[in-house]
């Protein structure tokens, strides 16, 4: 990692933008992508300098993570709400992976993510079984460990080994990615591996937040099937994370077929929602098979592995229904804030935004929830829209009084309800860190045909979260339409 510090103004983003062009090229990789990120960051970042500074300069950070080169700048200008609309379409054309913009007391700070050589190698098939080959079961012996970075090569061999190409997160498949964010902490796992290191099973844990993972990637080498393995991984990896002091666990179940939903509710998980059209469409193998046509749809459940601390959380009216059910059945500790009892409500929201170009999927981070909710949202919505965005998920503080008032407008925005998630951030004096998960989908026109549930209360959640994003999702087009129809009508009285 190294930094570098300049003033802003002309001088000073020509230094930062060669040092950026020259740090990604002694990668491998051409560096006049960068150069041209870094000119319009530094940029945008001066032109925000509003006089009256503590600082004007601009810092920026490298730092190589593996699989891709992390840049970011660091500015105390005026607050941004995401990243500036001209770097945009370098996203959009693959110049970068990612782009995250945040705001706090200390200033600015933009990150992008560049890809590096081994971001795009994909793993070798050279002497991997083709998941439909015939294979004998083996009583080889096994060690269980923890995952280490050295096995993503054969953890993507085991993965194909069952999925083929048919597994949802693409990742898996380029075993670089798999070693970085093994090597970053982001993600953890236990494995069984034979004396030669080929892996029989995995189950592993993403790290969502400090406090709140999402386990999955359970996978057994089918020449290793009948013997346990998952289940002995799993529990492994659950001892890590109670003894870690994590606060929960998220699965997301498939709604094609209800084994991996029976699953997690026979382990004591509640139901809290699902992400509707979350990611591209994938090729399915087992259970079910063949191509979906849309992007895929999840369910979503929730495990305390901790007891919950008692708290109130603050629900605007229109996901009231669906946070009370979920509380009606789990009987976690959670009361409702009384509106006549409103604490004072800041001026100003306070949020965070990053987009995935690959999956076209972007996350509003809302920490604060002020009196400008619905117009910091709507711009940093409109601005991902504008960069191909077919999933935005918006994070809201739930625990924050305010919310139940400023959050009241967000369906007019096309926001459906998505989850509700118990101490999903680091509790402070004042909150639980529960938060409001809504969503806005491209298409909001969800096809269950397919699905499966696990229950009729299963079924009664999911097709209540589908019924409201198709409502609200066709708002916009009745606003327009309304409007198109006052201007004709004011059109014949002149």
């Amino acid at each position: 990692m190294f930094s570098l510090t300049a003033e802003a103004n002309t001088a000073g983003i020509a230094v930062l933008s060669a040092a950026a062009r020259t740090a990604v090229a002694s990668l491998g990789v051409a560096g006049e992508g960068a150069g041209l990120v870094m000119t319009l960051l530094a940029t945008d970042a001066t032109a925000r300098l509003s006089g009256g500074e503590e600082s004007t300069e601009l810092v920026i950070k490298v730092i190589n993570e593996g699989s891709e080169l992390m840049l970011s700048l660091h500015d105390r200008g005026l607050p941004i709400v995401g990243p500036p609309d001209s770097v945009l379409p370098l996203l959009d054309h693959g110049v970068m992976t990612s782009i995250s913009a945040s705001a706090s007391g200390d200033g600015n700070v933009t990150q992008v993510r560049f890809p590096l050589p081994s971001y795009h190698q994909i793993l070798d098939l050279d002497g991997i079984e083709h998941p439909d080959a015939e294979v004998e079961l083996t009583a080889e012996p096994v060690t269980l460990r923890m995952l280490v970075p050295a096995d993503a090569v054969e953890l993507t061999r085991t993965i194909y080994r069952c999925y083929g190409w048919s597994y949802p997160n693409g990742d898996f498949y380029y075993p670089d990615r798999v070693a970085a964010m093994i090597s970053s902490g982001e993600r953890i796992g236990e494995v069984a591996v034979t004396q030669d290191g080929r892996i029989a099973a995995h189950w592993g844990a993403l790290f969502l937040s400090p406090s709140v993972v999402e386990t999955g990637v359970t996978v057994t080498d089918p020449a290793f099937r009948k013997r346990g393995l998952a289940q002995q991984v799993g529990d492994r990896l659950l001892e890590r994370l109670i003894a870690a002091g994590i606060a929960g666990r998220l699965r997301e179940p498939v709604l094609t077929h209800s084994a991996t939903q029976h699953i997690a509710l026979t382990e004591g998980a509640t139901m809290v929602g699902a992400y509707l059209h979350y990611s591209q469409p994938l090729m399915q193998v087992g259970i079910t098979q063949g191509m979906l046509t849309e992007r895929t749809s999840l369910s979503v459940a929730y495990t305390a592995l901790k007891p919950l601390t008692s708290a109130s959380i603050s629900i605007p009216a229109p996901y009231l229904p669906f946070v009370q059910s979920i509380l009606e059945f789990s009987q976690w500790p959670r009361t409702f804030a009384d509106l006549e009892r409103m604490a004072v409500i800041s001026k100003e929201s306070q949020l965070a935004t990053r987009f995935d170009a690959s999956n076209r999927m972007g996350i509003v981070e809302v920490t604060v929830a002020g009196e400008d909710l619905v117009e910091a949202v709507d711009s940093a919505m409109e601005q991902m829209r504008r960069s191909g965005a077919e999933y935005v998920q918006v994070r809201l503080p739930a625990n924050q009084p305010a919310l139940a008032l400023v959050g009241a407008g967000l369906t007019e925005l096309g926001l459906g309800f998505g989850t509700y998630i118990p101490e999903f951030r680091p509790a402070s004096q004042a909150h639980a860190g529960d938060i409001l998960v809504t969503q806005w989908l491209a298409d909001p026109a969800v096809d269950t045909g397919a699905w499966v549930y696990a229950n009729d209360g299963v079924e009664e959640l999911m097709k209540g979260v589908v019924d409201q994003a198709k409502e609200v999702g066709g708002r916009g087009m009745v606003q327009r339409r309304r409007a198109a129809r006052r201007a004709q009508l004011f059109a014949a009285l002149d």
